[in-house]
């Protein structure tokens, strides 16, 4: 094995064991025990460094120390094989080693964040339709029709009719005919007033909502 090659194998075994737990065949001493298994972080450090040499790299190029922290009930292990800075976990006991650490919760939060909600989707799918929303900030009805999507009304096609410094209609809706609050513009381009529930406006605009 090319010795260049060592630190990018090191890391490909880190991912495809992730989350996998390596069990190191090892002797405790008679101070360890005693110790009630907690090696010291100096301790828990060769151990993870000798394991590597011993086991993966086995004299095709030699991992180095660089520092041993405590972090979140287990000690990291922070090291250098052929220049490359890798990081892994050990257990205090020195019997478990992580390649690589996941965190679930952030995994969770940023998975959330990327998927975008059925409201949302349905919202953004009636705007592609080229449906509008025409209302006015104090008709009740438009405000129901509004909540009806939560967070997501904000990807409506709403469109604010009435000027709020000069209280009359604007341009594009006197253009567009609209006498009353709230209407919707079809994907056919006619128009249909009065509030409407998810289900209609499903059927109007042939957007799918689960």
């Amino acid at each position: 094995m090319n010795s260049k090659t060592i630190p990018v194998v090191i890391i490909v075994v880190g991912l495809l064991i992730a989350g996998v737990i390596i069990y190191t065949n090892y002797t405790k001493s008679p101070a360890e025990e005693a110790e009630g298994d907690i090696l010291s972080i100096e301790e828990a450090g060769e151990r993870v460094i000798s394991f590597i040499n011993e086991n993966i790299l086995q004299g095709q190029t030699t991992a180095s120390l660089i520092d041993t922290v405590e972090e979140n009930g287990l000690y990291k292990i922070i090291f250098e094989v052929e220049g490359e800075e890798i990081e892994w976990r050990v257990t205090k006991n020195g019997e478990l080693i992580f390649p690589q650490v996941i965190d679930l919760t952030e995994i969770e939060t940023e998975t959330e964040s990327e998927q975008p909600s059925s409201l949302e989707e349905f919202a953004k799918c009636l705007s592609e339709k080229g449906m509008k929303f025409y209302g006015a900030s104090w008709c009740s009805w438009c405000k129901q029709q509004k909540e009806l999507f939560g967070e997501d009304v904000e990807h409506l096609p709403y469109v604010e009719c009435i000027d709020e410094e000069t209280e009359e209609m604007i341009a594009e809706c006197q253009e567009a005919g609209i006498n009353g609050f709230p209407t919707w513009k079809l994907p056919s381009g006619e128009m249909a007033s009065g509030f409407k529930t998810l289900e209609e406006l499903s059927e109007l605009s042939g957007c799918s909502i689960e």
